[in-house]
């Protein structure tokens, strides 16, 4: 590190020194002298060469010839412009000074007050330390790890849809639907990635469910017509659409299958209300969608994971289930957890060999 300053320091000077040797060379070698007057001597000398070669007769020669030694005899006469005297070489010295200065300072600031001791820290060394506790990043740093997990698995719908998550949240919903539908194209069979690619293009759309969108939505409610998001951006795109009533009839139906103390019920029975007195459709309110685009999209993923991991808990009867939490885990990091969760499944399926197969399917975790 110390000899990257020191050679920057020198190349900056020597840049420096060029540049003002150039500016003073090309000051010594301005022309003197009035330019004016150079151009009506050019003007004579032209005149007299056109005579030369016939293309000017004599009377000719003689009239323009005159005209022109007239008109360089009077500004012959004129009084001289004053121009300005050459720069002194004082301030020229002082830019010069600055200019080596600059570099010097910066490098003895750096060693007052930064640490040239401290060894490189490469982009991997870095990604591995932030994978060791990736609760703790920030969205683009959360998007780098994403990144390299589903490098070593491209075909990992889970790892896939996280980093989806994070690119929302880093202020790229391009990307994230760019992710997603690798994702959908991976696991076409996965009623959450179709109902996440559907969400992102929301986001596209500025809360509008878009025909793509509206695509998407449909083939997650084909696949599981009891997830509650795709049933209500459907019937918003109703509602938009122009068919109110039978919107407003899927709505009030989902907002019956949930359960009375829901906080999503009330704010879903509000919306209705909205609908029914005012014909239109109020703004999207998300809590998943916010919760990503907040910048807290670490704490979004953990409580997706956390919510299946509760949903396990009272519903184990699900191989398929374990696997995607201990897939989660090991994406996450979390070899602890995914390793309990291994060890519940042994002990919850030992008697079902298929079901342990299918709920095992995904135990490895990322290599570290």
């Amino acid at each position: 590190m110390i000899v990257f300053w020191v050679l920057a320091a020198a190349v900056s000077s020597l840049a420096a020194f060029l540049i003002l040797a150039r500016a003073a060379g090309a000051e010594r070698n301005a022309p003197s002298g009035d330019p004016v007057l150079g151009v009506y001597r050019r003007q004579l000398d032209e005149i007299d060469e056109l005579a030369e070669r016939g293309l000017l007769g004599p009377e000719e020669h003689r009239s323009a010839r005159a005209e022109a030694a007239r008109r360089l005899i009077g500004e012959s006469d004129r009084p001289a412009e004053s121009t300005p005297a050459a720069s002194p070489r004082g301030p020229r010295r002082v830019v010069l000074a600055a200019a080596v200065l600059a570099p010097v300072l910066a490098l003895a600031g750096y060693l007052a007050v930064g640490s040239p001791g401290l060894p490189d820290q490469p982009f991997r060394q870095r990604l591995q330390a932030w994978r060791a506790n990736p609760s703790r990043l920030d969205p683009e740093r959360m998007a780098a790890v994403m990144e390299q997990v589903v490098a070593e698995h491209p075909r990992d719908p889970q790892a896939l849809t996280y980093l989806a998550v994070a690119q929302s949240a880093a202020g790229d919903p391009a990307a994230a639907e760019r992710t997603l539908e690798k994702a959908a194209a991976v696991a076409p069979g996965d009623a959450r990635v179709w109902s996440a690619l559907g969400k992102i293009r929301v986001v596209l759309g500025k809360d509008a469910v878009t025909p793509d969108a509206e695509a998407a939505f449909a083939r997650a409610h084909a696949l599981d017509p009891a997830a509650p998001a795709p049933r209500y951006f459907l019937a918003r795109a109703d509602i938009a659409a122009g068919r109110a009533p039978e919107g407003l009839e899927q709505l009030r139906s989902l907002a019956g299958a949930l359960p009375a103390g829901d906080p999503d019920r009330a704010a879903l029975e509000a919306e209705i209300a909205y609908v029914a007195r005012t014909g239109r459709l109020p703004e999207v309110q998300d809590q998943g969608a916010a919760a990503a685009q907040g910048g807290d999209q670490a704490a979004f993923i953990q409580s997706m994971v956390d919510r299946l991991a509760g949903r396990l808990k009272a519903q184990p009867d699900d191989p398929a289930g374990w696997a995607r939490l201990i897939r989660a885990y090991g994406v996450l990091g979390q070899t602890d957890r995914r390793d309990a969760a291994v060890a519940e499944a042994r002990r919850r399926f030992a008697g079902r060999p298929d079901a342990l197969r299918t709920a095992l399917a995904e135990q490895a975790a990322p290599p570290r």
